[in-house]
């Protein structure tokens, strides 16, 4: 049966909420440089926040904060929040968002959903609202009046970047993936197979040159290029399945490494490392030899944790073929 991960994660308690989201910004590489998590007094009211570029906070930067509650995030906790950020903006704490994203599990109330679906509305009712709604809930025995300071950054701030996310949402995002199967053990399921190119591309030319000079050695013939050991009865056969066998898992990489936290396909292709190291440095006839003894044992490996469980043997034999590209496991020196 398959998990619910919407109610896995309406289930966290808050703390744990700030740290998934601060997970889940880890795997958005592609939209932040970096990203911060501020906890408890005087986060101003930032959660966990994204930032765009080195210039951290001194540059376009986004602040997700983070309700778990057992209802609707509520429409005076949304200006109430929100405010937090003008405020503090208004007071010279950092500049105001790029955009603000309310992360609340059970949803939103009705009315923050329409304010957000009307973005110069939602402005509106705040210079409207501040002295009677917000200005006295913002700090602790104190009234916050709506200064020239406050209304100015209300009138400078982009309410088309105010969003929200239900636990539904955000499981359902692409790069939450990771962060489900780091969480929740979630099974990201098994790697589409590799395409092998007829020509002979860049990123395999150095196994591949070294898989030549095994053949010149063996013989009978030198074999100066990929084309002339693929036309052969001795090596056609073996290169092609070579091939086969590094695309496939070369595929397998691209898979996991946008599917998983990063550190699973270190350790996967560590422990491929060191079950064939030793078999790689004994004494062998010939480098075909080695070559041969390597490929037995990385087949027969079972590697932990779920990369392992859907690593075919042809996945695990082109690892060692990626190896000797990088010269870790060399197949010819």
């Amino acid at each position: 049966m398959r998990i619910n991960h919407a109610i896995l994660i309406r289930a966290l308690p808050a703390d744990r909420l700030e740290d998934f989201v601060n997970d889940w910004l880890e795997q958005r590489y592609k939209d932040y440089s970096s990203h911060e998590l501020w906890r408890g007094t005087g986060d101003m009211g930032r959660d966990v926040t994204g930032y765009v570029t080195e210039m951290r906070m001194e540059g376009p930067w986004d602040n997700f904060q983070c309700k778990q509650l057992n209802k609707n995030l509520s429409e005076s906790a949304a200006f109430i929040e929100l405010g937090k950020i003008f405020m503090h903006s208004a007071d010279g704490a950092f500049a105001l968002p790029r955009a603000y994203f309310f992360v609340a599990p059970v949803g939103v109330a009705r009315a923050v959903q329409q304010y957000i679906a009307h973005p110069e509305r939602f402005r509106q009712a705040f210079l409207d609202r501040w002295n009677a709604d917000i200005a006295g809930r913002l700090v602790d025995k104190q009234t916050i009046s709506l200064s020239p300071a406050i209304e100015a950054k209300i009138k400078a701030f982009d309410f088309n970047q105010i969003h929200w996310l239900d636990s539904t949402r955000l499981a359902n995002d692409a790069a939450c993936k990771p962060v489900l199967v780091k969480w929740f053990d979630e099974d990201p399921g098994p790697s589409p197979r590799g395409v092998v190119p007829t020509e002979i591309q860049a990123n395999e030319s150095a196994y591949i040159g070294q898989l030549l000079q095994l053949y010149s050695e063996k013989g009978p013939g030198n074999y100066p290029d990929a084309a002339a050991a693929l036309a052969s009865v001795q090596f056609g056969t073996h290169l092609r399945d070579q091939r086969t066998r590094f695309f496939d898992s070369m595929a397998f990489d691209r898979f996991y490494r946008d599917s998983t936290p990063e550190e699973y396909l270190n350790t996967f292709k560590d422990e491929i490392y060191h079950g064939v190291v030793e078999i790689h440095g004994d004494e062998h006839a010939n480098g075909f030899a080695k070559l041969s003894q390597v490929m037995k044992q990385a087949a027969v490996l079972q590697p932990s944790g779920v990369l392992g469980k859907h690593a075919g043997p042809q996945v695990k034999q082109g690892t060692c073929h990626q190896f000797a590209n990088e010269g870790r496991l060399p197949w010819h020196q």
